[in-house]
C-alpha cells in the first residue's frame, strides 16, 4: 500500500460571505461544500485504489473567479509533505470534464512537478445520503454569481441613499458604515463597509 496526500481547493465567494478557510480539514469541508466533496470523492479514491492518506491540505484562492498563481506555495508545502513520506499527489481535476472551474496555474505545476501524482475524475458522489453533481452545482454558483453581479448598480444605489440620508443626520463615516453592516446592506464588492469605504461612496465634501 503506497501513501498518498489529498489537495483540494476553492474560490472564496465574497458576496456569500465565504472568504477563508479553517484550517483543519473538517471544518473546511464543512465550511465549503466544494472542498467536501472533494475529500469524500479523494477518500473514496485512495480506499479503491490500495492507498493509505497521510495528508490532507486545503487552499482556498484569492479570487472569486480564477485560480492564481498563490496556489503555489501550497504546492509547494505539500510537494515537501509527498517527499517525506513517498507518497503520491491526489486531486481533482475539475478541468477533466468540460473544462469546469479548471485552475491554469495549477495545470502548470503539473507539468513541472518531479512528485508522483494522479488526477481523479470529477464524478459525482453521494454526500450524506444525497447525490452532488460537480457540474449542477457550480452551475448553480455561476447564476447566483451573475444575479449578484448585475444587482451591483442596485445595491450601491441603496447603499448611498442611505449614506446620505444618515450622514445629513449629522453621522460619523465610521458610525455609517456600522450602521449599513448592521442593516447587511451590501457593498458592490460584498465587503463589509469601512470608514474609508462610506468616505469614498459619499465622495468630496461639499
Amino acid at each position: 500500500m503506497r501513501n498518498a496526500v489529498g489537495f483540494y481547493w476553492t474560490l472564496p465567494v465574497p458576496w456569500a460571505g465565504f472568504k477563508e478557510l479553517p484550517e483543519g480539514i473538517e471544518e473546511a469541508a464543512k465550511a465549503s461544500r466544494t472542498i467536501r466533496y472533494q475529500c469524500e470523492l479523494i477518500r473514496h479514491y485512495a480506499k479503491d485504489s490500495n492507498y493509505q492518506l497521510v495528508a490532507e491540505e486545503v487552499f482556498l484562492e484569492i479570487e472569486p473567479d480564477r485560480g492564481s498563481r498563490y496556489i503555489r506555495e501550497p504546492l509547494r508545502r505539500v510537494e515537501e509533505i509527498c517527499r517525506a513520506n513517498d507518497a503520491v499527489l491526489l486531486y481533482v481535476d475539475f478541468s477533466m470534464v468540460q473544462n469546469w472551474r479548471g485552475h491554469e496555474p495549477l495545470s502548470d505545476w503539473a507539468r513541472e512537478t518531479r512528485i508522483d501524482f494522479e488526477k481523479v475524475w470529477p464524478d459525482e458522489i453521494l454526500i450524506d445520503g444525497r447525490a452532488f453533481d460537480p457540474h449542477k452545482h457550480f452551475s448553480a454558483w455561476r447564476a447566483r454569481q451573475s444575479e449578484w453581479t448585475e444587482g451591483k448598480e442596485q445595491r450601491t444605489s441603496r447603499a448611498l441613499a442611505v449614506a446620505r440620508q444618515l450622514r445629513n443626520g449629522k453621522q460619523t463615516y465610521k458610525a455609517i458604515s456600522e450602521e449599513l453592516n448592521a442593516q447587511e446592506i451590501r457593498s458592490a464588492t460584498g465587503k463589509p463597509w469601512t470608514e474609508e469605504s462610506i468616505r469614498k461612496l459619499l465622495g468630496p465634501k461639499r
